[in-house]
């Protein structure tokens, strides 16, 4: 046998008897290969609801042993992913549902409320079961393995299509890249409805023979008792957001935990959204510790990123992964990549839409690529604020405000306003003791009149989206809204 399923029937059988999901929680520990024997009776049970290669299935399912199995089960037969998160409004859910194309809907007690429509529906049960292993369907690399709805900020967000061939690629060469192996084990934090939650912490680990330690997820009271699940189960690779980042540097008061952190964390990897140059500092200063920042996009996957080669280079996301090329194309950053995407859903026809025949991806993104081969973002091409005819990047001005010793968190958005069009307004998160006079005060001293902003708003927190990344577009709507009453 050959294919994508061999490659990992064979990962399973050399890393046989080591562990890869392991759930305090629940007191569960799954080796490998009893990880892929689990896949193989998730996929008999699967096949026996009617599904068959190609097929599509929704699930929507919190992060647990059980979705990260399904992942590997639907691999086996050949069948698409198409996670639904719970946390999505269930408006969005719903969408997302009705228009998947999906053959079969997959759910637990939890997540009941969330089925709907005339697709069949099937609740995925807990650990252990028993019952045949289907066998493996002939898949191919070029076989979809996910369809993933992705985190937009104004309309409904895209849904993204990858093969299986480009998953599992990307991760080796981002592994390659990492030196990770089997003796990394990660912290699993993201949600799995998501790459993050999918890809970096599932298949890439899987992929280097490492080990996972599962939790909930990332939640509101998360960075009290941060440390205490990795002490206590050998963790020393890490994923994070800028988000975990600066909610652990604002509460965590845990010095045991900073401590052990120092003399066992080797890995921390940070992506998903832009990292604040003064964030970085302070997080490796307090915790001992690099952040290793990386670039990548739901269409490309990881193009590029920091790691024991290059450092953890301030300002930058690192180099360009093997086979992976970057081009700079009027400021914009382009990607050539043989991980791009398969495509993107068309939510009239539940059809998928390849992307354009180009060898260069526009990412949406501004950077530049420095004489050291590294990738440096300078802002979002559609999150530039349009100033009386001014280019304005939100970005930039956000880098300045973070220097500033009263700001905990700063975000910079556009106000639609009748004489320039666009308005700046800094919204920002004080430490305690602070008020906003300082940092107009700040302001005035620190940017030109063009890029200065015209109001500072203060909020005690930011709102974030299902994936972490501080929403952009609600803080765009409360703004406008407050400087109207004003």
């Amino acid at each position: 046998m050959s294919g994508p399923f061999a490659d990992v029937s064979e990962l399973a059988r050399r890393h046989e008897a080591r562990p890869f999901l392991i759930s305090p929680e629940r007191g569960l520990t799954l080796t490998y290969g009893g990880f892929h024997k689990a896949a193989g009776v998730l996929a008999g049970k699967l096949a026996a609801e009617g599904l068959s290669r190609g097929d599509r299935l929704v699930a929507i399912l919190p992060n647990s042993v059980e979705f990260a199995i399904l992942y590997f089960a639907a691999l086996r037969l050949g069948v698409v992913v198409m996670p639904v998160n719970p946390a999505l409004h269930p408006r969005d859910a719903a969408f997302a549902i009705e228009h998947s194309g999906a053959k079969l809907q997959v759910f637990v007690p939890a997540t009941r409320g969330f089925v709907m429509g005339k697709i069949p529906r099937w609740e995925l049960p807990r650990l252990p079961w028993t019952g045949p292993e289907a066998p493996p369907a002939p898949a191919a690399a070029d076989d979809l393995l996910t369809i993933v709805f992705t985190s937009g900020t104004t309309a409904f967000p895209k849904a993204v299509a990858h093969k299986i061939g480009s998953l599992f690629g990307n991760a080796r060469a981002f592994n390659e890249e990492m030196e990770l192996g089997p003796g990394h084990r990660f912290l699993h934090l993201f949600p799995m409805a998501y790459s993050g939650g999918f890809f970096n912490q599932l298949i890439s680990p899987f992929c280097a023979g490492a080990s996972v330690v599962m939790t909930p997820g990332w939640g509101a009271r998360s960075a009290l008792d941060f440390w205490s699940v990795p002490r206590a189960n050998g963790v020393n690779a890490l994923w994070l957001n800028p988000t975990i980042a600066a909610a652990l540097l604002r509460v965590d008061r845990d010095d045991a935990g900073r401590a052990w952190c120092r003399e066992n964390v080797t890995r921390c990897f940070i992506g998903t959204a832009p990292l604040h140059a003064r964030i970085k500092r302070e997080f490796e200063a307090r915790y001992g510790v690099a952040l290793y920042e990386s670039y990548g996009l739901s269409e490309t996957l990881l193009a590029t990123a920091n790691g024991p080669k290059t450092g953890a280079v301030e300002g930058a996301s690192g180099k360009p992964l093997p086979g992976v090329g970057l081009r700079e194309i009027e400021g914009e950053i382009c990607v050539h990549t043989p991980h791009l995407m398969a495509g993107t859903l068309n939510y009239e026809t539940s059809a998928l839409v390849p992307p354009a025949e180009t060898e260069w991806f526009p990412t949406g993104d501004l950077g530049m690529l420095g004489s050291d081969g590294l990738l440096r973002i300078t802002g979002r091409k559609k999150d530039v604020i349009l100033r009386a005819g001014l280019n304005v990047s939100p970005r930039a001005l956000e880098e300045v405000l973070m220097q500033h010793e009263a700001v905990e968190q700063a975000a910079v958005v556009g106000v639609p306003n009748e004489l320039t069009g666009e308005e700046i307004v800094a919204i920002v998160r004080l430490k305690p003791g602070f008020d906003a006079a300082s940092v107009e005060s700040y302001c005035r001293t620190s940017f030109a009149a063009s890029y200065r902003p015209s109001a500072v708003l203060v909020r005690d927190e930011f709102p974030v989206g299902s994936t972490g990344k501080v929403s952009k577009q609600e803080l765009r709507s409360w703004a406008a809204e407050r400087l109207a009453s004003t």
